[in-house]
């Protein structure tokens, strides 16, 4: 028997399991004698055996005190009471904020529009006036700063004649730089917002 062989038909492991002939078990311990890989596989396997019929000299603890359950069980807990203690204190932190919209027109000369965050403030709500194509799909804008996209998302599209309201994470806009937020339809670009932040 060669290694390969003894690899491909699984001989280490029926050997161990008594699943070989008497002709194949003869050939099996004649190879694996020269062998020291398949020695191996045979003494790990057998301690492997001995282990999982051996009887536990050590009393057994009930299922809540072993450490492969209680230890999850004890994070889980652990990182429960932290979310709820994080939830709560956001809770308390953030409170009702009013909204000034900015209003975002398209493209045209004069001043960019400065969007000016408070030093408590969470929120910027923006107001675009936008003109979607005719029957669109679907919004999707896209908030970006120089070529670096800031936030993207889809949006529903507003009724007739009133502007797409989007209401931005403060923490997520640098003061003193410059913000273009694109708005896309589902086969082009409806328009391109240009506005600072202070």
């Amino acid at each position: 028997m060669t290694h390969q062989q003894a690899i491909d038909g699984m001989a280490s492991e029926r050997y161990l399991l008594d699943e070989m002939s008497e002709p194949e078990r003869f050939e099996f311990e004649a190879h694996y004698f020269d062998c020291p890989e398949c020695a191996e596989d045979v003494r790990l396997g057998h301690l492997i055996r001995e282990e999982a019929t051996a009887k536990p000299s050590a009393k057994i603890l009930p299922f809540w005190k072993r450490p492969m359950v209680a230890v999850p069980w004890a994070a889980a807990a652990a990182l429960a009471l932290v979310v709820g203690y994080q939830s709560l204190a956001s809770r308390e932190s953030i409170g009702p904020e009013p909204l000034a919209p900015v209003m975002l027109r398209g493209a045209t000369r004069g001043t960019i529009p400065v969007v000016t965050i408070a030093p408590n403030q969470h929120f910027v709500t923006l107001a675009v006036d936008l003109m979607p194509p005719s029957q669109p799909r679907a919004l999707r804008y896209e908030l970006r700063r120089g070529q670096t996209s800031v936030l993207s998302g889809d949006a529903p599209l507003p009724a007739a004649g009133m502007p797409l309201m989007l209401l931005l994470p403060a923490a997520e806009l640098e003061r003193g730089a410059q913000y273009s937020l694109i708005i896309h339809s589902a086969d082009a670009v409806i328009g391109e917002y240009n506005f600072d932040v202070s």
